[in-house]
């Protein structure tokens, strides 16, 4: 089997090159996740810990949140289930309200739907070097936040893997 990635044309090479990444490390661990019932995606192995659908709405609720409310400045549709997750969630303090029970193609749908929205805010926007900055006063280039968004996707996709495998070996 050959991989490669396959970069976007018209896109600025850097982002080109992480856009694929990010298209290639989803597809590495979503395909472990195809067939899996509302119990395993919502399964927290400890009170308030992280779930496999809990991860995967934080995942397209981040792409959000970088893209549209810190690049572009908009506001987030507070509708959109991975944006009201998001909101519930407590990153400081370690604590991940349980997700819905839905199967795995509305996990994946969600994602895929804000995966195709980040994908189009990346090119459209397309300067690596412009810079945005958060409330905090901290501030970001396009380039390390796109690259901060395939890391993410890589940590939460593996963490979701570990997971499966917890929730595989249960007592």
């Amino acid at each position: 089997m050959h991989f490669d990635l396959v970069p976007i044309g018209d896109v600025d090479v850097q982002l080109a090159a992480k856009i694929a990444t990010l298209q290639d490390g989803t597809r590495e661990w979503r395909g472990e996740f195809e067939s899996m019932s509302p119990e395993e995606l919502t399964w927290q192995p400890y009170p308030d810990g992280p779930s496999i659908g809990g991860c995967i709405l934080h995942m397209a609720g981040c792409e959000a949140w970088w893209l549209q409310a810190v690049v572009r400045g908009e506001e987030l549709d507070a509708s959109n289930p991975a944006i009201a997750y998001d909101a519930a969630l407590d990153q400081d303090n370690h604590v991940w309200p349980t997700p819905p029970a839905e199967s795995p193609e509305w996990y994946f749908d969600i994602l895929s739907a804000q995966r195709e929205k980040t994908i189009a805010l990346i090119t459209e926007h397309n300067d690596p070097d412009s810079v945005h900055v958060r409330p905090s006063g901290n501030s970001f280039t396009f380039r390390w936040i796109v690259a901060r968004l395939v890391q993410h996707d890589s940590y939460h996709g593996g963490q979701c893997v570990m997971l499966h495998e917890m929730w595989k070996k249960r007592g």
